[in-house]
């Protein structure tokens, strides 16, 4: 899956916010429907001072068919410097209308070719690479099936006595396993 750069009206946006630029990113499967807007500040006070407003913008504007496409909705804030740490957090972990993104740290805002790259890693983990020992069969250090099979499940005292000693002996197994190791 990519992201496309898409033609967007965002007159709404660009009249309250002066200095603030709008692009949309959309997915290019229909089947996995994402949309990103990427809003491109130059200071990250302007982010802190106006991500509400944004965000209350983009869900009267800006609402998307489906009932699984309401989810896949992203404002991703880009800024030139650090937003601070509690703003971040608190941006980024408020969901509503859209989960929110800040890609901060940049020495001047990317172009959108650039920032595409960046939001496909983002959202999509472009970047992200399998393991080549993933195909390579192990087996299993410890079975714990060996350990627990036939466990008494009451309450008796003696059934609570009996699994306490079967957890005594996985702990024995791993000490053991875990001597020979080192």
């Amino acid at each position: 899956m990519k992201l496309l750069i898409k033609d967007y009206n965002f007159e709404f946006l660009t009249a309250e916010f002066d200095g603030i630029e709008f692009h949309m990113f959309r997915s290019d499967d229909s089947l996995s429907y994402i949309s990103c807007i990427a809003c491109l500040c130059k200071k990250p006070s302007d982010i802190v001072a106006n991500w509400r407003v944004i965000q209350n913008l983009v869900s009267v504007h800006h609402q998307p068919s489906g009932n699984l496409a309401v989810w896949n909705v992203y404002i991703a804030f880009v800024t030139i410097g650090t937003v601070p740490i509690w703003d971040k957090y608190q941006i980024e972990n408020n969901k509503y209308s859209a989960r929110k993104l800040i890609i901060d740290g940049y020495a001047e805002l990317p172009a959108v070719e650039q920032l595409t790259g960046c939001l496909e890693e983002q959202l999509l983990g472009s970047d992200l690479t399998l393991d080549p020992r993933v195909a390579e069969t192990r087996e299993p250090l410890l079975s714990l099936e060996y350990f627990v099979r036939g466990a008494p499940l009451d309450q008796k005292i003696e059934s609570k006595e009996k699994r306490a000693l079967m957890i005594n002996e996985i702990i024995e197994s791993l000490n053991k396993n875990e001597n020979q190791k080192s």
